[in-house]
């Protein structure tokens, strides 16, 4: 198990713009949550297969889940709540979410905000390098 800086991530050709434009969409300075993820995540399943992998899917992986994984995306669902409620700048849309739900039903909802927008930055991303 490699452990990684955000500095590292930066200079990888690839997930240096994915953390970029992911940390641009939900309006993080330096997440070093988000830059573990965008490393560790295979990006380039379907959301569907994101959920799976992370355990999100109701009693459809029966506890088979990447609890590392999923660890960093709690967090970075607790953290984002948390700056929310603090008064910090977030995105509209967690903003709306913190907003309208209890922590308890929130921080589920937050984390698949957080694999929509790793996916959404992944495929712009490999879209821009194929020319498209």
């Amino acid at each position: 198990m490699r452990s990684w800086n955000i500095r590292q991530v930066i200079a990888l050709p690839i997930y240096g713009k994915v953390y970029r434009r992911a940390c641009k969409s939900l309006r993080v300075k330096r997440s070093t949550e988000l830059a573990i993820l965008t490393i560790e995540l295979p990006l380039y399943l379907p959301l569907a297969g994101l959920k799976g992998l992370l355990g999100l899917i109701l009693g459809g992986n029966e506890g088979r889940y990447h609890h590392r994984v999923r660890a960093h995306v709690v967090a970075l669902a607790a953290n984002l709540y948390a700056r929310a409620r603090r008064g910090v700048s977030v995105s509209d849309e967690v903003a709306e979410v913190i907003n309208r739900l209890p922590l308890r039903q929130a921080i589920p909802r937050l984390e698949l905000i957080i694999l929509k927008t790793l996916r959404v930055a992944y495929l712009m991303t490999a879209k821009a390098l194929a020319g498209e």
